[in-house]
């Protein structure tokens, strides 16, 4: 047994898939595209900044602090 307790209000909510991570590469949903993660939430920064995998001229974006938007990109 784990110790975990299960309250009512636990018991319904998803169970945490992917922490993204500094240096990950992501698939952003909400902004159809992958890149790498270069900043993530915490100590005044309000969300994940992405940068295009491969440069170039195309913008960094963010994606919201919860990563719900976010998973690991395929390979």
């Amino acid at each position: 047994m784990s110790g975990r307790r299960t309250t009512h209000e636990d018991a319904h909510d998803p169970a945490p898939t992917w922490t993204p991570r500094l240096g990950d590469l992501a698939h952003d949903s909400s902004a159809d595209r992958t890149g790498v993660v270069v900043e993530v939430p915490g100590d005044g920064v309000f969300s994940y900044h992405l940068r295009p995998e491969r440069g170039g001229a195309d913008p960094e974006w963010t994606a919201p602090a919860d990563g719900s938007t976010l998973s690991p990109a395929d390979d």
